[in-house]
């Protein structure tokens, strides 16, 4: 109801702002650092995708410190809006347990279990992606990117059909 005084186009540029510059900053120290390190092999990273991971593992050095930015960076971008989306959830479903009729609160379920499908279908392999690579569960590099691949393609490609 109250929709159009809460999301003004000000508020919604902020909130893009504010996206674009934390995507900024949490992509541009794992770029410094890993230009930094010194490469005296192969210089051919193995991944279709522009990740940290693959940069700085051809490191001729010590890596442990990258090692643990890329866990403390991934972690951050994949914990946080699923924390954030979680906890938004559970405002909503009490929210919607106190007001609404049976058949309203049907109505409002539904359509956040269609939204949360497409959340899980988009944070589940992209996670399991991730452990995979992170306890190095798949060894082979070339089925490690179509993982990954698919992880960040399917999602998106579902969205239409579910909705």
């Amino acid at each position: 109801v109250r929709y159009s005084t809460i999301n003004t186009n000000l508020r919604m540029l902020l909130i893009i702002a504010g996206i674009w510059s934390l995507v900024i900053l949490l992509e541009i120290f794992p770029v410094i650092f890993a230009a930094r390190l010194p490469y005296c092999s192969s210089r051919e990273v193995q991944s279709c995708c522009c990740e940290h991971g693959p940069v700085y593992k051809l490191a001729c050095t010590d890596i442990s410190y990258n090692r643990q930015l890329a866990t403390a960076k991934t972690l951050t971008a994949l914990l946080g809006p699923l924390t954030f989306i979680i906890f938004t959830y559970v405002i909503v479903v009490v929210a919607v347990s106190r007001v609404a009729s049976i058949s309203q609160r049907w109505k409002a379920f539904h359509t956040c279990l269609t939204h949360l499908l497409l959340v899980l279908l988009y944070y589940m392999p992209v996670i399991l992606a991730y452990i995979l690579g992170n306890l190095r569960l798949v060894q082979n590099v070339g089925l490690f990117t179509a993982i990954l691949t698919v992880s960040v393609t399917l999602p998106p490609m579902l969205n239409p059909i579910i909705y």
